[in-house]
Formats: structure tokens, sequence, C-alpha cells
């Protein structure tokens, strides 16, 4: 007879539940899922109620691959193997082969006790710590949900100061973009947060510089809607036909203007290209620090800061790889440092982080 084994919760179906929720965290993919769906429909519902106030008797599978397939949205046999070996390497079922490689049950005084097949008491011994895993991740999307709205919130009020500087624009346009990002930490999102709320901070002004502040608003155009990029409504009356005048930006002159200064920037670009990581300190990458202001202490700390950083900008895993492999971490660093900077301006970051090491 098989070990007695205890059910973890009250249906064999909730053992799905957290592996649905980590299922990206676990390596795995939708037929993946499926075949584990079918794989769990097999245990006796039966024998699963009675492990309430006992214990579970089996839990191998010995369904065929054809059982298997029709149950698992008619899957064909490669793709069946391939769903079964990422079930095994993720830790959630393991295969409990017969001699010549078979699955059939084993009969002891008429009663099937054990059998040889497919095993998921790893997934049913893993139950409590996935359901913990996936409540935690719950929590923290939760929480980056909240985070993230509260600094696109305090980034819409400070946009509506009068006296923000080029610097402090470019600031707002950065963290913008980074907001928009699909992959995010919430260290990321608190980071962002914490700059957002230093430049509420009151800033002493001198007499000077508060009628220098406000000779500068009389010379001001008309004010415009950050948000849209259309301008407002003037209220001026022109002496020529007595009309209200509409000032609109030319979305066709907008568009000439960054390809002109994605333009320009090339040159800076084979400047930047032509830094010595190995010359620098951590301080030096002056836009990557604001992120992850820690130096990190080893090659494996250092490799994953440039993964996040690659999300960040939307450039793909194996891209990114591609380019550690070619040009070090050291250039790399130095690409991503220009690229944060200019994440404003840079339409397509990724295709301009492959131009930017084309020749390295």
């Amino acid at each position: 007879m098989a070990e007695p084994f205890c059910a973890p919760c009250p249906t064999p179906f909730d053992l799905l539940r957290p592996v649905r929720s980590l299922r990206k965290s676990l390596g795995l993919t939708s037929n993946d899922l499926a075949v584990l769906t079918a794989l769990v429909s097999f245990l006796s519902r039966d024998d699963w109620a009675k492990s309430a106030h006992g214990t579970l008797p089996m839990t191998v599978i010995f369904a065929s691959n054809a059982a298997l397939t029709e149950r698992a949205n008619d899957l064909d046999e490669r793709t069946l193997r391939r769903c079964l070996g990422r079930l095994a390497s993720a830790g959630l079922i393991a295969r409990k082969a017969s001699a010549n490689g078979k699955r059939f049950p084993l009969r002891y005084g008429g009663m099937i006790r054990d059998a040889f097949g497919i095993d998921l008491r790893p997934l049913i011994a893993r139950y409590p710590e996935l359901e913990m895993q996936a409540q935690d991740q719950a929590r923290e999307h939760e929480n980056l949900r909240s985070l993230r709205s509260e600094a696109l919130a305090l980034r819409a009020t400070i946009l509506h100061r009068d006296d923000l500087t080029d610097d402090e624009l470019a600031t707002l346009a950065e963290i913008r973009n980074v907001l928009r990002r699909a992959l995010l930490t919430t260290d990321i999102v608190a980071d962002l947060f914490a700059r957002l709320r230093s430049m509420t901070v009151n800033r002493p002004t001198s007499h000077g510089e508060r009628e220098t502040r406000m000779a500068t608003a009389q010379q001001r155009p008309a004010p415009h809607n950050r948000r849209s990029g259309n301008h407002l409504e003037s209220c001026e009356m022109p002496a020529s036909n007595g009309q209200n005048v509409r000032h609109k930006e030319s979305q066709k002159k907008e568009s000439k203007d960054q390809r002109r200064a994605e333009k320009a920037s090339q040159t800076t670009v084979r400047a930047i290209t032509k830094r010595d990581p190995a010359k620098m300190a951590w301080t030096d990458f002056t836009h990557v620090i604001r992120f992850f202001p820690d130096e990190p202490k080893d090659h494996h700390k250092l490799t994953s800061i440039l993964m996040q950083l690659g999300k960040l900008l939307r450039i793909k895993e194996r891209n990114l790889m591609a380019a550690l492999q070619k040009a070090g971490a050291g250039r790399l660093l130095v690409a991503f440092d220009y690229l944060i900077e200019k994440a404003h301006t840079i339409r397509q970051p990724e295709a301009y982080f492959q131009r930017m090491l084309a020749n390295v």
C-alpha cells in the first residue's frame, strides 16, 4: 500500500488556484496548466472527501496519454510530453515509472492501492507553500497598484506648478515613462514616489528670485494643458476679427522636432559608447543610481540590476542577454544610463539600444 497522505484543501481543484497565480514565476505555460488540470481531474473525489477525516490513500495518476490529451483540450502527444517535463522541472509532479514505462494500477485484494504513473504528491505537499506565495504576490500587486496611483496623482499635482524648471519637467516626463511600464516593482515605484515627494518641498526664494519669476511669468505665452499638449483657449481678443483664437500645437511639427532631436543625439550616443566603464565608479552612472543607489557586490547582483533596467526600458530579454555577452556589463550600464536620461525623447528604446551597441 502507498504511504498515506493527508489532503491540504477541500477539493482537488483547489490545488490549481495558487499554481495559476504563480504560473509565470514557476515557468509554466497555459498548456502546462491544462495538463495539470487534466491530471487533477483524475483524483478520486470520494477519496478526497474521506481524507478530511482520515488520509488520502493514493496520488498516482495512471491514465493513458490519450485520456490525458482528451481532457487537456486535445493537445498532441509531443506537446503533452513537453508539458509533463516542465511540470516535473517545476516540482509539481513526479514520475513513477514501471519497468516497461507503462502506466497501470497495482491491486491488492481486488482494490487499487498503488500505481505506476504520474504522482501528484509533490503538488499536494507544496500546496501550503504555494498558497502563501500566491497571497504574498497578490498583496504585493495591490500595494504596487496603490503606490502607482499615488505617484501618478502626485505627479499631476506637481505639474500644476508654475515654477518648474526644465530639469524638473524632464524628471517628471521620465517618471511618467517609467510608471507606464508593464513590469514594475514596489521598490522602484516607492523610489519614484519619494522623488516626487522631494519636489513638493517648499523651496525658499529670495526677493530677487521672486521678482525674476514674476517678470518671467508676465512674458510667458498663454498657458497650455500639459496632459494633452494642446494650448488652452486664449482670453485675449485680437484686433483683426474680434474672435477668440485657439492656439494648437502642430503634431506634424512635434514629430519633426522629435526626429531632429533623435538624429542630433546620435553624435552624443557615439561619444557615450566610447566611455570606459572600467575607469568609472558606480556613482558615475548618475541616472542608474536613481533606481539602484547601492553598488552591487557581485556579478550576479549586477546582472539582476541589468535585467530589471532592461524590463523598465522595454528591451527584450534575449536581446539584452545577447548584448551582455557581446559588450559586457559595463557597456550596458553606460547605455542604460544614457537611455534613462533620454527616456522622454526616445520613441523606440530597444531599437535605439541596439544602434548604440552595434559598433561595440
